[in-house]
């Protein structure tokens, strides 16, 4: 199998699906990203609408963003009103941005979609000077399904991998390190969201089950720092 996808399907994923917005539990996940961000500017790659970026905007952070089409560049920059997300991150490159050239750098639900996730990562902290930030599915189980078109079989929503405790270890790049592993949205947390609605109040709550409460989350959280 190939370890690279075609412009042809990054452009057959047109713009995100606007019926499907982000509730308590996405917010939750960018407020617990957005604490684990250092001082300086800031890069989202995979900003999707945008939402993550709108804190880096109330903080008047220099701020970028990344995906994978020009239909969803041209959107989320839209809904920020201006043009700092560019067309990148397409099979885990970022072309657009020099070594060193940004100091925090997140990615959150995008690493598990490259086929090379180690080539992605490399590619994150090649561009961060500081702290690297990500999140992928934790311990998710997914089976391939059949492609009724090339009669092959594709991963079900294009996830390439499934991340365990330690996984990272053996993708880290050269001159980088683990400083933070843990997994979050734990099931009695997400029991909670649900009496709790879209109260954004209520984060601090879902933070502090998840804290205390033994078990696995549905996402993992991993940090990476250069190795001093």
């Amino acid at each position: 199998m190939t370890d690279r996808l075609s412009d042809e399907f990054f452009e057959a994923l047109g713009k995100p699906k606007l019926e499907s917005p982000f509730d308590l539990l996405d917010a939750y996940r960018f407020d617990l990203c957005y604490r684990q961000v250092g001082t300086g500017s800031l890069l989202d790659v995979g900003a999707y609408l945008g939402d993550f970026l709108k804190q880096a905007q109330r903080d008047n952070r220099s701020y970028y963003g990344t995906e994978i089409n020009q239909t969803r560049v041209d959107m989320v920059n839209s809904i920020l009103e201006s043009d700092n997300v560019r067309l990148d991150f397409r099979n885990g490159d970022l072309n657009q941005f020099e070594t060193d050239s940004v100091d925090n750098v997140v990615c959150m639900e995008t690493l598990e979609h490259i086929i090379d996730d180690r080539h992605g990562l490399s590619e994150l902290c090649r561009v961060a000077k500081n702290r690297v930030i990500v999140t992928v599915p934790y311990q998710e189980k997914f089976q391939p399904v059949l492609c009724m078109h090339c009669n092959q079989f594709t991963p079900h929503f294009g996830h390439q991998h499934s991340y365990h405790k330690g996984a990272f270890d053996a993708i880290v790049p050269e001159g980088w390190k683990v400083v933070i592993e843990h997994s979050f949205a734990k099931r009695i947390t997400r029991i909670a969201r649900q009496l709790f609605g879209g109260v954004k109040a209520t984060i601090p709550i879902l933070r502090f089950l998840d804290k205390i409460l033994p078990g696995s989350g549905r996402w993992v959280l991993v940090v990476l720092e250069p190795v001093k």
